[in-house]
Order: C-alpha cells, then sequence, then structure tokens
C-alpha cells in the first residue's frame, strides 16, 4: 500500500469507521502495565492518529514517540498535543540506534508489503533487552476458515468499507497465524518472549464485527467461551499477540 492510499485512509469523511475507532483492550492494558511503567520511552510504530493509544500512554506518564506514513495522521495527531512524526517512504524513523526502552505495534504489519523492515526498523531503535509488543488479526481464525470453505471467499478485514464489498482495495493485505507471525519476529533476530491469543468472542463473526450496536451483547454470551482463544489461538483467537525481546549480547 502506498502513502498516498493511507492519506485517504486517515481522512475524516464524516463516516460512522474510522481506523481509531474501538477502544483498548483487556490484554493490551495488561501488556501495558508490564512493560511500560512511567518514565519509560516507548516507540509507537504505525500510530495512526494516535487517538487510541498515545493519549493514554502519555497521560500515565510514558514517554511516547509516534510514528506513521500518512501526513494526514501525524497532522491529526500533532493537533492532538502528541509527538508524531513521519516516516520515510522506507518505512524508517528518526530515531536513533538504541533509543528507545519499548515499542508497541498493534494492527500494522497486516498492512504492510514488506512487514520485515517495519519489525527491522523497531530492532534498531530498541535498546538491548528492550521489548516490542506487537499484534496481527488471526488469518486461520474459524471464521475466516469456514467461510473460505463454505463459500470459496476470504474476507482480509481490514475495513468495513472494503472487506467484502471489494476486498481487492482491502487495507490488509499480508496474513498472519501464530507459527508465521512468530517466525516473522524470529527472522530480524528478536526473541520471543510472549505469544497469546485473545480471548474468544462471538463479536468476529461475519456481519456482527460490523454491527456495533451488538458488540456488548456479543461481549457477555462470549464469557464462557473466552478460554478457548487462549488455549487453542490459532483456531479461536482473532488476534495474536507477541512479546518480542531485543538480546542483550
Amino acid at each position: 500500500m502506498s502513502a498516498t492510499f493511507y492519506e485517504t485512509y486517515w481522512s475524516k469523511d464524516g463516516s460512522k469507521w474510522t481506523p481509531s475507532s474501538g477502544s483498548i483492550s483487556a490484554d493490551e492494558r495488561d501488556l501495558f502495565a508490564r512493560h511500560l511503567p512511567s518514565g519509560t520511552k516507548c516507540l509507537d510504530y504505525g500510530c495512526g492518529d494516535g487517538i487510541r493509544y498515545g493519549r493514554m500512554l502519555r497521560e500515565s506518564g510514558v514517554g511516547h514517540i509516534g510514528f506513521d506514513i500518512s501526513e494526514n495522521a501525524v497532522g491529526q495527531a500533532r493537533a492532538g498535543g502528541l509527538d508524531v512524526r513521519l516516516l520515510t517512504p522506507e518505512g524508517r524513523t528518526s530515531l536513533e540506534d538504541n533509543s528507545v526502552d519499548a515499542a508497541i505495534c498493534f494492527e500494522v504489519l497486516e498492512h504492510l508489503m514488506e512487514p520485515q523492515c517495519a519489525l527491522a526498523e523497531i530492532f534498531r531503535c530498541l535498546r538491548p533487552g528492550g521489548v516490542a509488543m506487537l499484534s496481527v488479526p488471526n488469518a486461520g481464525f474459524y471464521t475466516q476458515r469456514i467461510e473460505f470453505l463454505v463459500t470459496g471467499f476470504f474476507c482480509p478485514g481490514g475495513s468495513p468499507h472494503t472487506a467484502r464489498k471489494s476486498p481487492w482495495c482491502d487495507p490488509h493485505i499480508r496474513f498472519y497465524n501464530p507459527k508465521i507471525f512468530r517466525q516473522l519476529a524470529l527472522s530480524v533476530g528478536f526473541e520471543v518472549a510472549e505469544e497469546r491469543g485473545e480471548a474468544f468472542s462471538l463479536r468476529s463473526l461475519p456481519m456482527i464485527w460490523r454491527t456495533r450496536s451488538l458488540h456488548p451483547l456479543m461481549d457477555v454470551l462470549s464469557i464462557p467461551f473466552a478460554w478457548m482463544g487462549r488455549m487453542f489461538p490459532s483456531l479461536f483467537s482473532g488476534r495474536i499477540f507477541l512479546v518480542a525481546r531485543k538480546p542483550t549480547v
């Protein structure tokens, strides 16, 4: 995907859905509590407009530094008082080697033609022993498998405007399961310190994920089945998390 595409992606067009819609998940809050104490210097790679994570991290005392490819997103983040800067066309930041304690890169790598280059840049910026908290959608989630088996249709899942109406225009262009995600992190030199799937949720069922009014009900109905996402992430988790550590030697 080109930078031009993401200028439109992050434009305020008045639609009900935006890329920054949604709240911070329980998994994300747990990772932040364990790896981002006050005073930590944190790179937010592919931060967008910073609404979802940047403001909260700044308010909790984290030294948040965001980077994004879209000038629209960077402008919106700066207007909100965040320290957000523009990535180069090659996905490089302006940070020095070994200059941040931690990094987050949530729901970004599936958008990139060369995700290994983005992870290599995060690796470069982290100090030895620093951690990168990463997440991607799980392309092997059971709803994807059933839909593909029964209908032959693969839903990229990047935007309710494109995922089923025009999947060839969807912003998700790379697809992961837990094994592939782990291999990607290892390929650039990271050690995988933790991997997990998010709790199973019925809100990920086709059509329901686009109907936000149903999400609270689906969350309640999912409680008895939440364990399935933890125990069998490759099948029952819609989202995969990794904590990848930069070796100290």
